[in-house]
């Protein structure tokens, strides 16, 4: 109990000498949560990957401000920042933010598979790149106006107790296979090995790091919708079942 008593307050005063650092990280895990929240609005989801890279960023900045009077810290540091900026998923998602701030709005790249589920996947569909300024309701309006001129051709109208109506949308950076929200949650575990070895150059043991929310959950590309309401909008867009 002692040893568990001591190592908890030699943590405690290592974070107390980091606080804006550690208060920055925790903010870009916010950011992710932010991220899967407005997975299917356009805006709102460009808008927190541009503030999660800030955050993520600013991380080992801000380690750097508060300790550089540190003996010894800023010269054992700069090895840390270079193995960061050595990972190529951090040096791209740093370059990204340095082109959001600077020069343009950040556009990821978008697809957008309208189909049916039954919450194992998409078990029928049809997939089209989506502009990164559109909701995901657009990709399902767009499939109801060619479906009122050409009928409900992936049947997703049709009466079936064991399928649902969906969306699956799909948000990535260019040369990345990944989700853009898995990108992020691997991105911020990296940044958290940085802050852990700061812990420890501090002279104290920091907690596991986890992320023990499940980000990039398959489950958060989907957007159900239900049939009866799409079946009136087609009908009022003068399509028929």
């Amino acid at each position: 109990m002692a040893d568990s008593e001591g190592q908890d307050d030699a943590l405690g005063k290592a974070l107390d000498r980091i606080e804006a650092s550690f208060d920055r990280f925790r903010e870009a895990h916010f950011w992710i949560h932010a991220l899967e929240l407005h997975y299917h609005h356009a805006e709102p989801f460009r808008w927190h990957l541009t503030a999660f890279l800030k955050a993520l960023k600013e991380v080992p900045q801000l380690l750097q401000m508060e300790l550089q009077n540190e003996p010894g810290f800023t010269q054992w540091f700069r090895g840390q920042r270079d193995l960061l900026k050595q990972d190529q998923l951090i040096a791209h998602l740093f370059k990204q933010r340095d082109i959001a701030v600077h020069q343009r709005m950040l556009l990821p790249d978008s697809e957008c598979t309208v189909g049916i589920t039954e919450l194992r996947g998409v078990k029928l569909g049809i997939g089209f790149p989506t502009s990164p300024l559109e909701d995901s309701d657009h990709a399902m309006h767009r499939y109801l106006y060619v479906a009122a001129e050409r009928g409900d051709f992936l049947g997703i109208l049709m009466p079936d107790e064991d399928s649902i109506p969906c969306v699956r949308r799909v948000w990535r950076l260019s040369g990345f296979d990944e989700d853009i929200v898995s990108l992020c949650a691997r991105a911020w575990l990296r940044t958290g090995e940085t802050v852990a070895e700061v812990v420890r150059w501090l002279g104290a043991a920091p907690p596991p790091l986890s992320l023990d929310c499940r980000h990039a959950d398959q489950k958060v590309q989907f957007k159900l919708f239900d049939r009866e309401k799409l079946t009136e909008q087609l009908r009022s867009l003068g399509g028929k079942i």
